[in-house]
């Protein structure tokens, strides 16, 4: 398995590692930094150099550890590597992420909705929910309410928790439980003390990194399911 050093350190944007297997254009490393996707948030892209040799790193796979699909030369298995992530794309998701962490607390607390799918992207994201009679004045209304919460300047902190006690914290879970991943240990993402959450990407450290939030358009996608597209600004 490969150690996710993203899991804790959300900033690491460089590392060394060791190539432990290969498998055609794929390499997996005993640990990493790059995120391989999952949970509405995009993989991450970078470069691998070693002793003689680099390659972009294009794309992610997941699979009993983090598969890194290069574009270039394969390092041979045992190959030591620095592993360097494209950072302004990573922050630039970072903060989406954080953005709808932010935004998905004011639909839980005041509309008692949650999150039924998502997608981030650099400085932006596309979020479901399943709030019924939810239109653009209400979308309008949650932005608004999310851009002075990330004002206010709450820290971002992770921990780690069994299982067993997410069970107990219903309000913990802001998507949809079927989405959460069968582990058995739980990655809690915490914001100030206004707001927790089981997740498993990265965010920033302090909810003023995200910046502005500005509504783009809602769209319906039944009769309880709602769409926001949202920009950071």
């Amino acid at each position: 398995m490969t150690d996710l050093l993203y899991l804790r350190d959300s900033y690491l944007k460089e590392f060394d590692a060791r190539v432990v297997a290969t498998r055609g254009e794929s390499v997996l490393l005993d640990r990493t930094a790059f995120y391989p996707g999952g949970g509405g948030q995009p993989h991450d892209t970078g470069v691998l150099r070693w002793d003689g040799g680099e390659a972009r790193v294009i794309a992610m796979e997941k699979g009993n550890g983090a598969w890194h699909i290069i574009e270039g030369e394969v390092p041979e298995t045992g190959t030591e590597v620095h592993g360097a992530i494209d950072w302004d794309r990573r922050y630039a998701i970072m903060r989406a992420h954080t953005a709808v962490h932010v935004i998905s607390h004011v639909v839980y607390t005041h509309l008692k909705g949650r999150i039924t799918g998502n997608q981030l992207y650099p400085a932006a994201a596309r979020i479901d929910f399943n709030v019924p009679d939810f239109n653009r004045q209400k979308a309008e209304w949650v932005v608004e309410e999310a851009n002075k919460i990330a004002m206010e300047g709450h820290e971002v902190n992770v921990e780690f928790v069994p299982r067993e006690e997410v069970e107990k914290h219903p309000e913990w879970v802001r998507v949809d439980p079927r989405l959460l991943p069968d582990v058995e240990v739980i990655r809690l993402v915490m914001i100030g003390d206004i707001d927790v959450q089981a997740d498993g990407g990265t965010h920033v450290k302090n909810t003023r990194e995200i910046g502005q939030m500005v509504v783009e358009k809602v769209e319906n996608k039944g009769r309880n399911n709602k769409r926001v597209y949202v920009k950071l600004i």
